[in-house]
């Protein structure tokens, strides 16, 4: 993409959506497409096709803007038309523009000569298919795709165009002036020198590479831990066995990036592909860090204490049913962990006094409808308080790496930069050896990053091992079942069918609503309050959010008018989501494609379906209730029955009882209505052998039924359902535990 219109949104506040859904359309649409450089009349006719999709997203002629805002406007609406048309000239992007060009590439092409809709008929006999259609024509296009009539590729390649030009229309060239605000900054100026002035100290590395065979080795013995991925649950496990004076090295996927020099959080470069993943319809878009301190780097920091209800309630429950040991994770014991946990990464409680306009309009909301608003434990500085100018995270880097990297008696060895491929075992098959890894090309677009803090000076994407006594592994729901699924294939004896099985998400949705007075979601502290009175039952949460118009762009259905009508009234929106606490099914699940990558197939059940319309309809009648004159909800599904719909006409919510017709209609079609998720869990269940992928004591079950008794398990993927909240601040807790029978010595 384009990096001078996008590089400068805040991370937190950006939505990627023409990444993400495009590297899904590709798998779909890629084969059928051209995707080498085109000829100049080709390159024309797709200029053409930009140039109508562009104009159709922003209609500069029709926004009522006054002659001298309108001549300061063009140039820079053309300089991001260019952007944009930029992007487009690479795969996959380049396959949308050449279908829309070319319908004959289309895979559902047979579809549309057999329709008999006008605006179809000249769109695949015109030369140069949309960019020859006039305006109407195009809308009317659109409309038929979005209809689902010429099959699901057709609707998801019309909410990928549509994502994919609203969201960088109103980066902030276009957005900040058009929605009258300013948007806060990544990065610190110069931040290398930053960096350099900044970065953590790093004692000597015991870390030795030998490039005859390939290997990694610590100096002063065998490596008695090898902790992969550096998120709550391998920094907490690496730092603890580190300080009772183990020997421990840990391999990090992401790059080293110097806490204070940006906000990490959200940024695509710290992010799973880059922050392009989505679920393999589209329906859901998936966020996961990849950087050192993982999903606590990126996070927005919605902060769950593991003894508020809806959590002891579940860990309660895997308790009873077998699935946790009860003699560890008792809730006296979790409240031990935590205690830590708020002591070494500095988690704070929040005051009511700290709530801006945006987290009011939940709190105030949550009170009106009869149920209790709570306060966010954070981690993070008070405002105003944190070090760095424009980062205010308290991360597990930062609070637990960085002090045993720099111990001269016995560091933390560090490897960032490094994908670890799979587990290697020894010629019974029963016992680890270590693992195979792959240095990665490292990051280093803003100078603000260590690149090989050990020193090893490592091939790139070469196979290299690390002998170990012990892996641990915690590389996140993705990472460390992808990690398991390579070494099942490699390995038949630790073969498992359910690893990657039974996936949550914790599906989010949406809520905007517009207020006759200015809320400026933008000042003071985001991400205040939440409502988790229907955590246990029926299993929804409530949790503020917001974003720059390049998030909520996307999510306001209708036309590009329709579209910056509300974008320009942007400082009179609040925004929070409605979370679903989803229930397994075997179905959902992680599998690696052919090139080894992890992909998501997901959809949800009809009983989370049901339970999820309930959540929405009440959410919409919180902000109703909070004062909303109007409220959006992103879905362009005819959620209120009208007859003659159209979903390119977006339709908004203007009186409360109209939530009662939304908990009807609403079906969560793919592409039709959009969900986020960042709370991926329970692909790699903890429970006994036959029900689950670790064992209670978190050891690698076999295939015969016995342990691997130095393969263990710590993160996300072990919840064996949801932990029923945002699961940082648990991922925290059950690893000190862990941490503290591992050091222990847990019985073989």
């Amino acid at each position: 993409m384009n990096g001078t219109l996008l590089d400068n949104i805040r991370p937190d506040r950006r939505f990627f959506i023409l990444s993400i859904a495009s590297a899904v359309l590709a798998a779909s649409t890629a084969p059928a497409l051209a995707t080498g450089s085109p000829p100049p009349a080709q390159q024309a006719a797709l200029r053409a096709t930009h140039d109508a999709l562009f104009g159709l997203w922003f209609p500069l002629d029709e926004l009522g803007l006054s002659d001298t805002v309108k001549d300061a406007v063009t140039p820079i609406s053309a300089q991001v038309s260019d952007g944009i048309f930029a992007a487009f000239q690479e795969p996959p992007l380049s396959a949308l523009l050449a279908g829309m060009t070319n319908p004959d590439a289309l895979p559902f092409h047979d579809k549309l000569v057999a329709s008999d809709n006008d605006a179809v008929k000249a769109f695949i006999s015109s030369p140069g298919g949309f960019g020859a259609l006039g305006p109407d024509q195009q809308s009317a296009l659109l409309s038929f795709f979005m209809s689902g009539s010429a099959g699901p590729v057709a609707t998801q390649i019309a909410q990928v165009l549509r994502e994919a030009y609203l969201s960088m229309i109103w980066g902030l060239p276009l957005a900040e002036p058009l929605a009258d605000f300013v948007a806060p900054p990544v990065f610190v100026k110069q931040p290398d020198i930053y960096a350099g002035l900044n970065a953590p100290k790093i004692a000597p590395s015991r870390l030795r590479y030998d490039p005859a065979t390939q290997t990694v080795s610590h100096a002063d013995g065998p490596i008695e831990y090898l902790v992969i991925g550096s998120g709550p649950g391998g920094a907490t496990v690496a730092s603890q066995l580190r300080q009772a004076g183990k020997r421990v090295v840990l391999v990090e996927k992401g790059p080293f990036v110097v806490w204070g020099s940006m906000d990490t959080r959200s940024y695509a470069g710290l992010m799973y592909r880059h922050d392009r993943a989505a679920t393999v319809d589209n329906a859901i878009v998936i966020r996961s860090g990849e950087t050192l301190g993982g999903g606590s780097a990126v996070n927005i920091d919605l902060a769950f204490s593991p003894l508020e209800a809806t959590v002891q309630a579940r860990i309660n429950e895997w308790i009873e049913s077998g699935l946790m040991d009860g003699d560890y994770y008792a809730t006296d014991s979790i409240a031990a962990a935590y205690q830590w946990v708020r002591e070494a990464i500095g988690t704070r409680t929040l005051s009511e006094s700290e709530l801006n306009n945006d987290n009011r309009v939940l709190w105030d909301g949550a009170a009106s409808y009869g149920v209790d608003p709570s306060l966010y434990h954070l981690n993070r500085f008070p405002v105003g308080d944190s070090p760095s100018p424009v980062n205010d995270k308290r991360d597990a880097a930062r609070q637990l790496i960085y002090e045993a990297l720099g111990d001269d008696t016995n560091p933390l060895g560090l490897i960032p930069d490094a994908t670890v491929d799979r587990i290697i075992f020894d010629d019974t098959a029963k016992r680890a050896t270590g693992i195979s890894f792959r240095a990665n090309a490292p990051w280093t677009d803003h100078g603000n990053t260590i690149v090989d803090p050990a020193g090893l000076n490592l091939p790139l994407d070469q196979p290299c091992t690390i002998n170990a006594e012990n892996v641990v592994l915690a590389a996140g729901t993705l990472g460390s079942t992808r990690v398991l699924l390579n070494t099942a294939e490699a390995n038949p004896a630790v073969a498992n069918d359910l690893i990657g099985r039974g996936l949550i998400l914790h599906p989010s949705f949406p809520l905007m609503g517009r207020f006759d007075k200015t809320i400026n979601l933008l000042q003071g502290l985001d991400s205040a309050t939440y409502v988790s009175s229907f955590g246990v039952s029926p299993g929804f949460i409530y949790e503020t959010m917001g974003g720059l118009p390049a998030y909520g762009a996307p999510l306001i259905p209708g036309s590009g008018k329709q579209v910056f009508d509300e974008i320009s009234s942007f400082n009179n929106y609040a925004g929070f989501g409605c979370m679903l606490v989803d229930t397994p099914s075997h179905d959902n699940r992680i599998v690696l494609d052919a090139e080894g990558n992890t992909t998501v197939e997901y959809s949800l059940s009809a009983d989370d379906k049901a339970r999820f319309r309930t959540g929405v309809g009440i959410g919409i009648r919180m902000m109703f209730l909070a004062g909303a004159s109007q409220v959006i909800i992103p879905s362009s599904e005819n959620v209120l029955g009208l007859p003659d719909f159209d979903p390119m006409v977006g339709t908004y919510l203007t009186d409360i009882a109209q939530a009662d017709l939304v908990e009807q209609n609403i079906a969560f079609t793919p592409n039709r209505t959009t969900l986020t998720s960042a709370h991926l869990q329970a692909s790699n269940k903890m429970g006994p052998h036959g029900q689950g992928v670790v064992s209670l004591r978190h050891r690698l079950w076999a295939a015969d039924g016995s342990e691997i008794p130095n393969v263990y398990v710590m993160d996300s993927s072990i919840f064996p359902t949801s932990v029923g909240a945002n699961p940082m601040q648990s991922i925290y807790s059950i690893a000190k535990i862990f941490s503290d029978r591992l050091i222990a010595g847990i019985p073989t």
